[in-house]
């Protein structure tokens, strides 16, 4: 009998073989480069059957529960609309269909697991994906939620981070058999602490006494969290491997 394993995947693990880095945290500035910043590949992925799968939603270790819905929503509508590499299912779908089979708890277990763990549990893979019609399942982590407004007595500029990693399980092995991560960074204009040299003191209406207002209107806001939440998901849909064997979803 095989022993009932569950995995907590790392981001990239040593032991997997990383095949794209295309930008670390250091270079995403600004935008950040296109498409994941680095992406692992199963060595057996070309001889794999990957064409159904199905989306069981978004966990966090960002600390952010206001952005979950927000980048849980934005990952759906690119995943199972502004994509063609693969037919892929809403959970709510999955779960309709799981309640059909028998299933529903222990679809909901493998969901916990990962939303409450980080742990996805192989042997619960295979036997849903088996049972359920998918060639796999997409699980997606929210790993930064970042806003940061550069102080008005200092300089340099305020920006927002968001981190995403996407992994595709492979039903037969109930392994990664695809991850991809992306940092997204954005910042706004350069701003120099003499954009503001004098305007910030005033004498008090009716008195002679001198006082001082902060100046934090002046200092540039960070760039919206849920635009930079939306290009961090199309870069990592825009990474997306090819369905093995070439074919696009019909």
């Amino acid at each position: 009998m095989p022993r009932n394993r569950r995995t907590r995947p790392p981001i990239l693990p040593a032991l997997l073989v990383l095949l794209v880095v295309l930008a670390g945290c250091k270079a995403a500035t600004t935008g950040g480069a296109v498409g994941p910043d680095a992406i692992y590949q199963a060595p057996e992925y070309p001889t794999l059957k990957l064409e159904s799968l199905a989306y069981l939603g978004l966990a966090s270790v960002a600390q952010e529960h206001t952005a979950i819905p927000i980048v849980d929503q934005l990952l759906r509508s690119y995943l199972l609309g502004g994509q063609d590499k693969f037919v892929i299912v809403d959970v709510s779908a999955v779960q309709s269909r799981a309640i059909k089979e028998g299933l529903d708890k222990k679809l909901n277990s493998l969901i916990s697991g990962w939303q409450n763990g980080h742990s996805v549990d192989q042997l619960s893979v295979q036997a849903l994906g088996q049972t359920l019609g998918f060639d796999g399942f997409i699980f997606a982590d929210l790993t930064r939620w970042r806003e940061e407004q550069v102080d008005w007595t200092s300089e340099g500029n305020s920006f927002t981070e968001v981190g995403i990693t996407l992994s595709i399980y492979e039903s037969g092995s109930g392994q990664i058999a695809w991850q991809g991560e992306k940092l997204q960074r954005e910042e706004s204009i350069h701003y120099n602490r003499g954009d503001g040299a004098g305007s910030g003191v005033y004498r008090q209406e009716g008195t002679d006494a001198m006082r001082t207002e902060r100046a934090d209107k002046l200092a540039p806001e960070p760039p919206p969290a849920e635009e930079v939440a939306e290009k961090a998901v199309q870069n990592l849909i825009m990474g997306l491997p090819g369905r093995p064997g070439g074919t696009a979803k019909p």
